[in-house]
């Protein structure tokens, strides 16, 4: 396994949700205070970005050109051709005045967007867990809670992991794929105090969990009884989520943040905000799409 190196260069104020395209051979990934969506080829170092008109908490693929995404406004459909933003339903109701934003998600193997909120400004337990179908339904699967992340499936679909990040843990629930149900909530993992809070998290191809500790700068590797297998140390204290991809699905990409840094911060680490890389053992899984 190699050490992390920066993939892509950026001071992101929030980056986040980094997914990968096989079709493309591209990683695409988002800066949530700064609305942006980024793209990189990682072959030719090929860039592209598409500013977002509010904040963009995460990110799937949606077909026919488009993203599906969780936004400050609602679920929304963002063309890659010109970046047009198409709103989809808002369970929050308030539009660009919503007091609770959509936060990280991730499009289930059966085409649903499932993302969850947080009160953005504040801490506050008033936010939920959605699962968005395609046919423009929503669906209240889990709350109160106060900042969702780290959602991901097991393999065979039998576990969902989410987690509360001010709760600092990561729960497993039984999932029923067919039906799109949660049941059973039970700890998964649980942080210590110098372990920073859990962020983004991602399932790889052997059902081992990879969390990212946000604000204390690794990624820890869990095997399915949630007991800790390796952690990857970056030189960035906010790492936020990491995703695989590669011609092989065997790098592990992570997304950092810089958020309230200063210029004493950026001094101590320069790279903070950038997307890093590391080459790893293992593999991956590919991205379902919305709607698929």
């Amino acid at each position: 396994m190699s050490e992390p190196y920066v993939a892509a260069k950026e001071t992101s104020i929030l980056g986040e949700s980094p997914i990968w395209s096989v079709a493309e051979q591209a990683m695409y990934w988002v800066d949530i205070r700064n609305p942006m969506i980024y793209r990189l080829d990682p072959a030719t170092g090929a860039r592209k970005n598409w500013r977002v008109q509010t904040e963009i908490g995460s990110i799937g693929f949606a077909g026919d050109g488009r993203l599906i995404a969780g936004t400050r406004m609602g679920f929304a459909y963002i063309s890659l051709e010109d970046g047009a933003y198409e709103d989809l339903a808002d369970p929050e109701g308030d539009g660009r005045m919503n007091a609770v934003r959509l936060n990280d998600g991730k499009v289930d193997r059966q085409g649903r967007f499932w993302c969850g909120g947080m009160e953005d400004p504040g801490f506050g337990e008033v936010a939920s867990l959605y699962r968005f179908d395609p046919d423009h339904s929503v669906h209240k699967m889990e709350g109160p809670v106060c900042i969702a992340n780290a959602i991901c499936w097991s393999p065979d679909d039998s576990v969902m992991y989410f987690a509360d990040s001010l709760k600092r843990a990561v729960w497993a629930y039984d999932f029923d794929a067919a039906a799109g149900t949660i049941e059973n909530r039970r700890v998964f993992v649980e942080f210590a105090d110098d372990d920073g809070v859990p962020d983004g998290a991602t399932v790889d191809s052997d059902g081992f969990v990879w969390i990212a500790h946000m604000r204390a700068g690794k990624v820890s590797r869990h095997d399915p009884t949630g007991k800790v297998e390796r952690e990857i140390a970056f030189p960035a204290a906010l790492t936020t989520c990491p995703a695989f991809g590669g011609p092989d699905m065997s790098t592990l990409y992570v997304t950092t943040a810089s958020n309230r840094y200063e210029a004493a911060d950026f001094e101590r680490e320069p790279d903070a905000g950038s997307l890093f890389a590391v080459d790893t053992d293992v593999t991956g899984i590919p991205e379902p799409v919305f709607g698929a």
